[in-house]
């Protein structure tokens, strides 16, 4: 039980490893688009800059619950 609780925690930090960066450039295309004029260059970067975030985000996610759910499920009680 506690090797499969190690595995399940290697792969959680694993995928949290993976998602973070993608999460960190989907928050500063965020920030940029909330302070900068909307008919700016900077804002249609950004704009598109978050779109291409959301959808790498996309797998990540999915990938991340399921590693969430099966750390839950292996975690001792």
């Amino acid at each position: 039980m506690i090797a499969r609780f190690e595995k399940s925690l290697i792969s959680l930090n694993r995928h949290l490893a993976d998602y973070r960066p993608q999460l960190e450039q989907a928050i500063r295309a965020i920030e940029t688009l909330q302070s900068t004029d909307s008919s700016s260059e900077e804002f249609s970067q950004a704009l598109a800059d978050l779109h291409v975030a959301a959808t790498v985000l996309e797998p990540y996610s999915e990938g991340i619950v399921e590693a969430i759910d099966q750390f839950t499920e292996d975690r001792p009680d």
